[in-house]
C-alpha cells in the first residue's frame, strides 16, 4: 500500500475532481487513512467472502458505477471483483512481471533483479488508464497526531529520553531469507548506545521473543514489541531520527515517513526501490536475489546473503544516516 502512494499521487493530479475510492484489506487501510489523494476506502474485513465484500464496495459507489477500474493486485480476488462490479469502461490490470521471470526464480533456475522502481510499475498502469504521460508522485505516508502522541506517550512509558536522537530498530521480516542474525541487530543497537541514541526496538506479536533476545543484548533499548498495531507504528517511526530494519513493511514505512532509513537485504532485490537519502546494504552474491518475496531457508544452506553483512558496515551506514537528517520528497 506504501508503494501505491506514488501512483495514487500521479493519478489525482491528473483527474483532480475524480473521486478515487480504495478497495483494500483491512489490515492495510490504516496506511491510506489520510491520505489526501484517497475519497474514500472500502476495507476488506478478515474471513469476509468476495461476495459480501462487493456489494459493500457497490453501495460506496456512484450508482451508475466506476468511470474507471484500475487494479494495481492483479490476483484472483481483485479479478473476480472486478467481474462482479457493474462496469463497462476502462480498466487497467498493473504489470507485475514477465511469466518467465516469475517460473525461472520459483523453479530456482535463476537470480532476479528488477529493471525498474516496484513503484514504477504502479505508475505506468495510472499513465494507461489515464491515456498519457504523467509526472511521478512521491511517496508518502500521513500520520494522525493522535497517533504520533500515542506513540510518543508509549516511548515516554518504556523510558525515552527526549534529549537523545532516537533509532528505530526493526528486526522481523516473514521470511528466514530476509531477517539478518538477531546478534547483529543487537551489536548495532550497543553502537547507537553507546553513541548516545536511544534505541527502540519495535515488531508484531509473534516477534517479541526476537525483540527480547535483542534487548537482553543491549540492555537500555526500549521493547515495544507487540505493543504497536500499523497506526501507532507509523506514529512510532515518525518520532525516530533514523531507523533499521529487514526488508520489510516497516522499513517503507519509514522511507515514507522521511526517516533516513537502513535498510539489509538477503534473498531480495534492493533496486526495486530508491534510496536517496537512506542506505541499502545487499551483499551481492552471484546466487542472489534468488525470490521476489523471501524464502523459508537458503537454497544453498549457508544463507551467506545476510551473514556477509558485517556489522562494522552497518554502523557506518548508520553513522552517516544519523548525521545527515530527516529526508525530502523522493520516489519509491
Amino acid at each position: 500500500m506504501i508503494l501505491l502512494t506514488p501512483a495514487l499521487d500521479a493519478l489525482r493530479a491528473a483527474w483532480p475532481k475524480t473521486r478515487i475510492v480504495v478497495a483494500v484489506g483491512a489490515s492495510a487501510a490504516p496506511i491510506l487513512a489520510h491520505d489526501p489523494n484517497v475519497s474514500g476506502i472500502v476495507a476488506l474485513a478478515p474471513g469476509e467472502g468476495t461476495f459480501a465484500y462487493t456489494r459493500r464496495l457497490r453501495a460506496a459507489l456512484p450508482e451508475s458505477g466506476p468511470i474507471a477500474l484500475l487494479d494495481l493486485h492483479g490476483k484472483l480476488r481483485s479479478l473476480a471483483i472486478r467481474a462482479l462490479l457493474p462496469f463497462d469502461g476502462p480498466r487497467v490490470v498493473w504489470h507485475k512481471r514477465d511469466v518467465l521471470d516469475t517460473v525461472g526464480v520459483k523453479l530456482r533456475l535463476r537470480t532476479w533483479r528488477s529493471d525498474r522502481l516496484h513503484a514504477d510499475r504502479y505508475h505506468l498502469a495510472v499513465e494507461q488508464l489515464v491515456g498519457r504521460p504523467l509526472p511521478r508522485g512521491r511517496l508518502r505516508c500521513v500520520v494522525a497526531p493522535e497517533e504520533v502522541d500515542r506513540a510518543a506517550g508509549l516511548l515516554a512509558a518504556a523510558g525515552r529520553d527526549l534529549a537523545k536522537p532516537l533509532v528505530g530498530l526493526s528486526p522481523g521480516a516473514k521470511w528466514a531469507t530476509k531477517r539478518w542474525p538477531a546478534e547483529r541487530f543487537a551489536a548495532l543497537a550497543r553502537r547507537a548506545l553507546a553513541a548516545g541514541c536511544d534505541v527502540a526496538v519495535q515488531g508484531s506479536p509473534d516477534e517479541r521473543a526476537l525483540c527480547a533476545e535483542i534487548v537482553a543484548q543491549a540492555p537500555g533499548s526500549l521493547d515495544l514489541s507487540g505493543n504497536v498495531d500499523i497506526p501507532t507504528l507509523m506514529g512510532l517511526v515518525h518520532e525516530c531520527t533514523a531507523f533499521i530494519a529487514n526488508d520489510s513493511g516497516p522499513m517503507h514505512l519509514a522511507r515514507a515517513l522521511g526517516v533516513p532509513t537502513l535498510a539489509i537485504f538477503g534473498s531480495t532485490d534492493p533496486g526495486m526501490f530508491a534510496w536517496t537519502g537512506h542506505r541499502a546494504l545487499f551483499a551481492g552474491l552471484p546466487c542472489a536475489p534468488c525470490s521476489f518475496y523471501g524464502r523459508d531457508a537458503c537454497p544453498l544452506g549457508h544463507l551467506r546473503c545476510l551473514l556477509d553483512i558485517e556489522v562494522e558496515a552497518a554502523w557506518t551506514a548508520l553513522e552517516a544516516l544519523l548525521a545527515a537528517g530527516p529526508v525530502g520528497a523522493v520516489g519509491a
